[in-house]
């Protein structure tokens, strides 16, 4: 992968056909348009003194502008530069909620240099005006949507391009269709099929790398190429999208007496009970958020809302040894969550809050009691569950075909709770069984790259999954007959 750039004006339009969306690029009337295929990498950034970049609304509703705000962050997580929200004219980016005038960004820095007519869609000098709207956001956008937009249009606006015209996608178009399609649907010109679709960017644009994975790759049907290769929806930033906005901002690594690069500590991956040991997984990532645990011999209901209120997520709930252990977390990017707790295993609720957008993070078991915990925000795309008496092995291999994932595992009641999601962020899974701690899998695997995802004890069985492309930069486990605060504590602190 690696991101292009270029001094153009990305509109972004909604169609019908398989819900993809088309994005059209029109040179600025004040540039010449030979630059087109020959733009040096940091032409349109910030400038490395503008590490702070305003934002104001032009409209909208408070609702809409708080999931803007919500969103948006996530790139200074990994860029050394962050968004500053103001009610004042004059921003650095202004945007705008204009129904039916389509989403789109102007280009990194052209953002205070220029705004957008959005009647017209022509740029005009100075900050009166827009520099980036969203056409299509209401009250009953979902959480996913919200993410991919605004995550791909602030992408534009730190100067990143559209991955599927970088030159080394290789993507061998079916051109003929493609013209017949964008001249139906968009009433395109074939120059301007040409120029938004066919045509690339130099190799000199690009960082050397193609990253179909991208949140600034848009879908690919294979009905529009000849091979038959397609992308999907991407709702998340790919480790590529960290890698590159870091690449472009790189945060200092130099300390001073004065401040110091804040240090990256183990926050709690995974906590489960099984065997009569208490087994404790911590990892290292590059964003360091706050955490608190609670154990409770009764479901933790109360301390679950207490936390809630303050800005926590619950990231990790488990039964064992006469206790709930519940984990909750800042900054997990999710947006609403939920708990229920019944007997039976909960099919119903699961199907219930599907329909209304959320997914399942967790399921548990413990007390007589499935635990389910259900989100929106997650980024997944699809989601299925199954329950087996035995180890689902067949079924995993099943859905891995389909491009899905393990992202819960556990064992109650005599059965086997599997759940796999779709756009979970892995690149590769393994998974193993044993009739004892695999303390040796995990370090082989640690060794190739992989970092424990899941890991439960059910039936005699300790089930472990391993992952690439996790975001972990280090991880580390341990195992006591007791509930580990003191082993909590203490990784907690390095």
């Amino acid at each position: 992968m690696r991101h292009i750039f270029t001094i153009l004006f990305c509109a972004l339009t909604q169609w019908t056909f398989a819900q993809v969306q088309s994005c059209q690029d029109i040179v600025f009337p004040t540039l010449n348009s030979s630059l087109y295929q020959g733009v040096y990498f940091n032409d349109l950034r910030w400038d490395d003194d503008h590490k702070i970049i305003t934002v104001s609304f032009i409209n909208g509703s408070a609702f809409l502008q708080n999931k803007v705000k919500q969103y948006a962050v996530e790139w200074s997580t990994y860029a050394n530069l962050r968004f500053e929200f103001v009610n004042r004219p004059g921003a650095d980016i202004r945007i705008s909620f204009y129904p039916g005038k389509g989403s789109w960004s102007l280009i990194g820095k052209q953002s205070n240099q220029f705004s957008v007519d959005a009647n017209t869609g022509r740029s005009v000098n100075g900050l009166n005006g827009p520099s980036m709207n969203y056409g299509w956001f209401n009250e009953k956008t979902t959480d996913q949507e919200f993410r991919r937009t605004i995550l791909h249009e602030f992408g534009h606006a730190l100067g990143l391009l559209h991955e599927h015209l970088s030159p080394l996608s290789g993507i061998k178009w079916n051109i003929p269709k493609v013209y017949a399609h964008y001249m139906q649907t968009q009433n395109w010109s074939k120059e301007e099929v040409d120029k938004n679709v066919l045509n690339k960017y130099s190799v000199t644009q690009t960082n050397g790398e193609y990253d179909p994975k991208s949140i600034m790759h848009y879908p690919v049907s294979k009905e529009f190429t000849l091979d038959g290769y397609e992308v999907g929806w991407n709702y998340l930033l790919s480790a590529g999208d960290k890698k590159t906005i870091s690449t472009i901002y790189p945060k200092s690594t130099t300390t001073t007496t004065n401040k110091e690069t804040p240090k990256q500590l183990y926050r709690i991956s995974g906590l489960t009970y099984g065997d009569s040991i208490w087994s404790l997984t911590m990892s290292k990532n590059k964003v360091t958020n706050a955490q608190i645990w609670r154990t409770r011999p009764n479901f933790p209901n109360a301390e679950i809302q207490e936390f809630w209120n303050k800005g926590y997520q619950i990231s990790n709930l488990s039964y064992g040894g006469g206790l709930w252990a519940l984990v909750m977390s800042q900054g997990t990017g999710l947006s609403e969550q939920v708990w229920r707790t019944r007997p039976a295993f909960p099919e119903t609720e699961i199907n219930t809050l599907w329909d209304s957008g959320y997914y399942i993070n967790s399921i548990s078991y413990g007390n007589g009691l499935w635990a389910l915990v259900m989100s929106k925000g997650t980024g997944y795309t699809d989601q299925i569950w199954q329950t087996r008496a035995t180890f689902p092995k067949d079924e995993i291999k099943e859905y891995w075909d389909q491009g899905y994932h393990i992202t819960s595992l556990s064992y109650g009641n005599g059965q086997w709770a599997l759940v796999m999601s779709k756009n979970a962020g892995y690149q590769l899974q393994l998974w193993r069984t044993r009739n004892y701690f695999p303390k040796d899998e995990i370090q082989e695997l640690w060794d190739k790259g992989y970092h424990i995802t899941n890991l439960t004890y059910g039936n005699g069985l300790w089930a472990l999954v391993m992952s690439k492309g996790t975001g972990y930069q280090s991880q580390s486990w341990r195992t006591r007959r007791n509930f580990p605060s003191a082993e909590i504590d203490e990784l907690w602190k390095k």
